[in-house]
């Protein structure tokens, strides 16, 4: 007869998918254990608070219970007292390639707004750009759009 869960005092029936996370999790921090929320029945790693206090859920998973290296991925990338410098750091990398790729666009829109500009000039017969000239009767350093 193969078993589909295990009896734990203080647990209940829990299946073996339950008990191999919970383990996994337990290892990982020995605050922390798998279990469902009697509220949502989703699956959650919960932490257990300090003075009593009823645990409180900090990943949930939804109604599957998920594979062992799903959960454990979860809780090392949402460990902040262990890797906050490292999220931190992503976070900081992150924001500064947004801030470039938000002055690339700015520095391409400008362009595309002096393109107009010009081209909205010449196409009234004027430059936005001051030529000098040698000619005879004209001073030197006047603009051609002031030679008629």
């Amino acid at each position: 007869m193969l078993m589909s869960g295990i009896y734990i005092p203080g647990h209940g029936e829990m299946s073996w998918d339950e008990v191999r996370v919970d383990r996994a999790v337990k290892e990982y921090d020995e605050r922390l254990f798998f279990a469902r929320n009697a509220e949502t029945w989703d699956w959650c790693v919960y932490i257990k608070m300090p003075h009593g206090q009823a645990p409180y859920p900090v990943i949930g998973f939804g109604q599957e219970i998920p594979s062992v290296d799903v959960v454990m991925r979860r809780v090392y990338d949402a460990d902040t007292m262990r890797h906050g410098w490292k999220i931190f750091d992503e976070i900081q990398k992150s924001q500064e390639d947004y801030k470039k790729s938000l002055c690339v666009k700015a520095d391409e829109a400008t362009e595309e707004s002096a393109e107009v500009v010009e081209h909205l000039l010449r196409k009234h017969g004027k430059s936005p750009v001051i030529k000098e000239f040698i000619s005879y009767g004209v001073p030197k350093g006047v603009s051609n759009n002031d030679v008629k």
